[in-house]
């Protein structure tokens, strides 16, 4: 059985938190007021919370796992996340990036 049409389309599937690790897929979730944690793999991130273009919530973010981006969902900025250097969209801004290794503790 089709799922049930509204009148702007198909009802959504409900969508999975954001801080569940589910198949692997990269996780983003809030680290405090300033930073978001990026998870890829094996791999953790702490990343700026605002996009440096618009202040875009990057707690909302797209992870592109194999090329280790992450986008911004309000103007599509998309960023380098072992650099910060800003690689498309209407910002040429870095965002401030660092991965946390084994030998550091996350702030």
């Amino acid at each position: 059985m089709a799922a049930p049409d509204r009148a702007d389309g198909p009802v959504p599937a409900p969508a999975r938190p954001r801080t569940a690790v589910t198949d692997g897929a990269p996780v983003v979730e809030a680290a405090g007021e300033d930073e978001v944690r990026v998870r890829v793999g094996e791999r953790e991130f702490l990343v700026s919370a605002a996009c440096p273009h618009r202040r875009g919530r990057l707690v909302f973010a797209r992870v592109n796992e194999a090329r280790l981006r992450i986008t911004c969902p309000l103007h599509h900025s998309s960023f380098d996340l072992l650099t910060g250097a800003a690689l498309s969209g209407p910002t040429e801004r870095p965002l401030c990036v660092r991965e946390v290794t084994g030998d550091q503790p996350p702030r």
